[in-house]
C-alpha cells in the first residue's frame, strides 16, 4: 500500500492501529539526504521500558503501560516518490484494549481541526480558546491543548522557512509597519541591541513628547535578554506604547543608544 504524502500515510497507520486496541507513536525517523531516502520508525505506545526515578512518588501504587513491546513499523520514501510501510514485528507481548476513546497518545487533530488552527492563529486567537471552540462545536472531541500548541509550532516553522529568527524578526516587522533600527557587533553579524517601534506610535510621540515612563523587564524571554519599554503619556491622561528595545545589557552605552533612536 503506498501513499504520495507521509502525512496521509501516518494517519492511516494510527486510525488502523487505533481500531485494533492499541496506540503506535513515532520512535525515530529522518528527513534523508542525497544519499539517503527518508524514514520513519514506528513502535507501540508501551514499547519502552519504565525506568524509575529516585525521588519518592507521592502514590507508591503507581505502575507504568510500559513492557517493552516488540511491535514495530518502519515507513520509508521510495525512489519514485511514493511512501509506503512495512511491517517489522507484528507481534504485541500485553493485551489489545477493547477501548481507547480518550487517550491522548491515540486520538490525533483531524485535519478540519488543523484547518481551523491555521485560520484562528492568523487572527491571533489564544489556544485556549481555539481548544474551547472546539468542544463548543463538536462535544465528543477529544482533542487536548498540547495538540493545539504542537499544530502552531508546527506552522509558525512553516512559516519561518530557511530564514534565521533575526530574519524572521524583521520580516514580521516589516509586514506590520513597524519601524525598526538596531545595531551589530564589529563582526556586523551578531545584533547587540534592537530597537523597534510602529508608525501609529510615533505620530502620537510626534504629538505628546512630553512625559516618558522608561522601565526594564528582566528573563521574560528565551533570551534572557533586558527589554526596555518606553511609554508616553497623551494629554487626557492615557498611556500609549512608544517603543521597545532589546538590549545586550542594561549599561549606560545600551540604554544611550535606545534613548537616541527614540528622541531622534
Amino acid at each position: 500500500m503506498t501513499f504520495t504524502c507521509p502525512e496521509h500515510l501516518l494517519e492511516w497507520v494510527q486510525n488502523e492501529a487505533c481500531k485494533l486496541g492499541f496506540g503506535d507513536v513515532i520512535a525515530r525517523f529522518d528527513n534523508g539526504t542525497s544519499r539517503r531516502q527518508a524514514f520513519v520508525v514506528m513502535k507501540c505506545e508501551r514499547g519502552w521500558k519504565y525506568v524509575p526515578t529516585n525521588r519518592k512518588l507521592k502514590h507508591d501504587g503507581t505502575g507504568s503501560r510500559k513492557c517493552v513491546c516488540p511491535f514495530k513499523l518502519s515507513v520509508s520514501c521510495r525512489v519514485d516518490g511514493l511512501w509506503r510501510f512495512s511491517v517489522v514485528c507484528g507481534l504485541h507481548n500485553h493485551a489489545l484494549e477493547t477501548k481507547l476513546h480518550g487517550q491522548p497518545i491515540v486520538c490525533r487533530l483531524k485535519r478540519e481541526e488543523r484547518d481551523a488552527i491555521s485560520e484562528l492563529s492568523i487572527i491571533k486567537v489564544a489556544s485556549r480558546n481555539i481548544l474551547a471552540d472546539f468542544k463548543r462545536k463538536k462535544p465528543d472531541s477529544v482533542s487536548y491543548i498540547k495538540q493545539v500548541y504542537n499544530e502552531r509550532y508546527t506552522l509558525n516553522i512553516e512559516k519561518k522557512g530557511p530564514r534565521s529568527e533575526m530574519q524572521q524578526l524583521f520580516k514580521l516587522l516589516g509586514d506590520n509597519q513597524y519601524v525598526s533600527r538596531y545595531r551589530a557587533c564589529e563582526d556586523n553579524v551578531t545584533v547587540r541591541d534592537i530597537f523597534w517601534t510602529h508608525l501609529e506610535s510615533i505620530n502620537l510621540f510626534n504629538t505628546f513628547p512630553t512625559v516618558l515612563i522608561i522601565d526594564s523587564m528582566y528573563k521574560t524571554n528565551k533570551y534572557k535578554l533586558p527589554l526596555l519599554e518606553i511609554v508616553g503619556v497623551t494629554s487626557t491622561e492615557k498611556t500609549f506604547s512608544v517603543g521597545f528595545t532589546f538590549l545586550e545589557c542594561e549599561k549606560e552605552d545600551n540604554v544611550t543608544w535606545a534613548l537616541g533612536i527614540t528622541l531622534f
